[in-house]
């Protein structure tokens, strides 16, 4: 299943609020990782070949790689995730993602799902705020069917009504679950405090009344409203010719409505030269996300301001932020800074947890390396560091194919270029300290910096 966000192969994200989930780093140290990897000086040396379906005219992005026999196929429904959800149906994107992958074909779901174990076969579905996407693993020889099995979840999923029950029940307890984690309740709350009443603002699971009410109608609705050829967006990997990835687009995809979901949510750049907000709760940790205005991911400055980040709190152990707060002081076992970049923003995040006693102190150490690296940037030594880990360590983020397929769907969705893969390094080597220190100017400052805080305060 699509991970969103499917671009942290590409961004050192340490922690996302927008999920509904925020997920503290864990301590590692990058350099370890990579001083002796055979990958480290690798580049990719087969070129990505955009296919085009002979039928139907569907695009794809294909990298062909026939060292082993499995084939990856990526795809997102672009704009069909949370924000397409119509008035009183909040939910109903994820819902309709778990529902039509559960069961098809004329099986029910124990049926589908013996029926894919049977055959390694691998589907999913996933929504999120942006998107509504999918995932097919397969071996090669397997493929005419797993290709068969994924077109019959788009377009002959039973939706079954006991199938349903269980999948309501299901997301209904998770949204229960939510108050029961601090790091959720958070990000919920810090959603709300930074978007409003804009899309990125709700809970990504939806409401309990809406999914309560929500009937299989209602799913076949959001389907036929929003997947559509039109906003198909699809990355494949592996054992698969082009001719061989034609056909198949046009076999699984070639029915769909010429149009899917049209793009209705606004861009939004929140203000964050706000107080900040202190939420108390009885807890034994106290929690933080912290939330700056970023960059768009083909800007200027996405690259200095890539590499700034890391140095400041994306490398783990080797972080500014751990060096201060965690390795000489002791007092958070999690400090992280991070880029975020959905499709209608651009975030820097960031968080950590400490006990009550200590929070104020972690959250001045924050603060203080914030504004430093604003004020005297990087140093040389530093710049050349991070450019060496972030070179060396980008093939390992590819050690599965499924991580190629995605990664070819993020490039086409946000016009990275089809040599990408072959560039990227390039992109990453070019960045000068000057054009790194600029960017740092001017995003670490104090008024592009807001705390959102749960725990005791008192």
């Amino acid at each position: 299943m699509i991970k969103k966000y499917f671009w942290l192969w590409i961004l050192p994200v340490a922690g996302l609020v927008f999920g509904g989930m925020m997920f503290f780093k864990p301590a590692f140290d990058p350099a370890a990782l990579v001083k002796n990897s055979e990958l480290g000086g690798r580049r990719f040396s087969v070129p990505v070949t955009e296919v085009v379906s002979p039928q139907y005219g569907i695009k794809a992005y294909l990298l062909e790689d026939r060292s082993n026999p499995i084939i990856s196929v990526s795809f997102v429904f672009a704009h069909a995730g949370l924000g397409a959800e119509p008035e009183g149906r909040a939910g109903i994107s994820k819902i309709s993602a778990a529902m039509i992958g559960e069961a098809a074909g004329g099986m029910n779901s124990q049926q589908f799902k013996e029926k894919l174990e049977d055959y390694a076969v691998s589907i999913g579905y996933s929504a999120d705020k942006d998107d509504f996407s999918g995932q097919l693993l397969t071996i090669k020889e397997f493929a005419p069917l797993a290709f068969e099995m994924l077109r019959q979840t788009l377009f002959e999923a039973e939706l079954d009504s006991d199938d349903l029950k269980r999948i309501k029940r299901q997301m209904l307890a998770m949204l229960e679950r939510q108050n029961e984690s601090p790091e959720t309740k958070l990000s919920l709350i810090a959603n709300r405090e930074i978007f409003g009443n804009h899309p990125y603002g709700r809970n990504p699971l939806g409401r309990k009344d809406d999914i309560q009410k929500m009937t299989t109608q209602d799913i076949r609705d959001f389907v036929a409203a929003n997947l559509g050829r039109d906003n198909l967006i699809v990355g494949i990997a592996g054992d698969l010719t082009p001719q061989e990835a034609g056909r198949m687009l046009d076999q699984i995809f070639g029915a769909l409505p010429e149009q899917g979901a049209v793009d209705r949510v606004a861009e939004i750049m929140p203000d964050f030269g706000l107080e900040t907000v202190n939420v108390n709760q009885d807890l034994a940790q106290s929690v933080s996300f912290i939330a700056a205005k970023g960059t768009r991911r083909t800007a200027e400055d996405f690259y200095p301001l890539y590499i700034a980040n890391y140095i400041l709190g994306g490398s783990g152990l080797n972080s500014r932020l751990n060096l201060s707060a965690r390795e000489k002081e002791g007092l958070t076992y999690g400090i992280y800074t991070g880029l975020s970049i959905p499709d209608k923003s651009a975030l820097i995040v960031g968080g950590f947890s400490s006990t009550p006693q200590n929070f104020a102190r972690v959250a001045e150490i924050f603060s203080r390396e914030w504004q430093k690296m604003g004020q005297e940037g990087v140093s040389a030594q530093e710049l050349k560091e991070a450019q060496d880990y972030l070179i060396a360590s980008y093939n390992l983020r590819f050690a599965d194919i499924t991580a190629i397929s995605e990664m070819l769907v993020y490039m086409q969705k946000t016009g990275l270029g089809i040599d990408f893969l072959q560039k990227r390094n390039d992109y990453v080597a070019a960045v000068t300290a000057e054009q790194v220190n600029q960017a740092a100017a001017r995003y670490f400052t104090p008024e592009n910096l807001r705390m959102i805080n749960l725990g005791k305060f008192n």
